[in-house]
């Protein structure tokens, strides 16, 4: 049951731009919502979750029962890549009541973003996000997790994310430590270095 003061969203709620190259530039869609409601409300506010997403619309206007209004969200792919969700939120009336909003799709991202966020060349077909990790202070027993994003070049620019684990003995000894952790990659033997101050 719909009260007082209910915007909806006509059509839906969620876009799926598809798959879009970074190169293209902003994406954006205009998003049509409605006053269910039998009173007037007003369009108060709205952020977005990322940086990369700015959202629209008219700032204090006063929408009536039965009408509609329009907001835009507009996402800009530069420097991203991978599969994306992006929102929207719309506050509006005295109940500070909000409307979610969302863009989802596929981004092909440039040669240069992606040595950006693959720095680390490991082989022919495989780049890393970081080899390096700085835990910082750790206590005997603590365990720690840091994610490796690898880029398999040959297959499709495929992005997998490798969850390393570590944990702190005294067998590392104590004091700073540099310590080589092995992980398997298609088949590969990589080496991650953690760096830790163990107490």
């Amino acid at each position: 049951m719909l009260v007082a003061d209910t915007l909806v969203t006509i059509g839906l709620a969620t876009l799926s731009l598809g798959t879009i190259h970074e190169a293209d530039g902003p994406q954006e869609h205009t998003f049509w919502l409605r006053n269910e409601g039998t009173e007037a409300v007003t369009l108060m506010q709205g952020y977005t979750s990322c940086g990369c997403t700015t959202i629209a619309f008219s700032r204090g206007a006063s929408v009536a029962p039965a009408d509609s209004t329009r907001v835009t969200l507009r996402f800009n792919p530069r420097g991203k890549g991978g599969e994306f969700l992006e929102t929207g939120t719309l506050v509006y009336g005295p109940r500070r009541k909000r409307v979610q909003l969302s863009l989802t799709g596929n981004c092909i991202t440039s040669e240069e973003t992606l040595m950006r966020q693959f720095p680390i060349r490991a082989g022919d077909s495989l780049r890393l996000s970081a080899n390096r990790f700085d835990l910082g202070r750790m206590a005997v027993g603590e365990r720690k997790e840091r994610n490796v994003v690898v880029l398999h070049l040959g297959d499709g620019r495929r992005q997998e994310r490798i969850v390393v684990p570590f944990t702190a003995t005294a067998q590392h000894g104590k004091g700073l430590q540099h310590i080589a952790t092995p992980i398997t990659v298609g088949g590969q033997q990589l080496t991650i270095i953690f760096d830790v101050f163990i107490l």
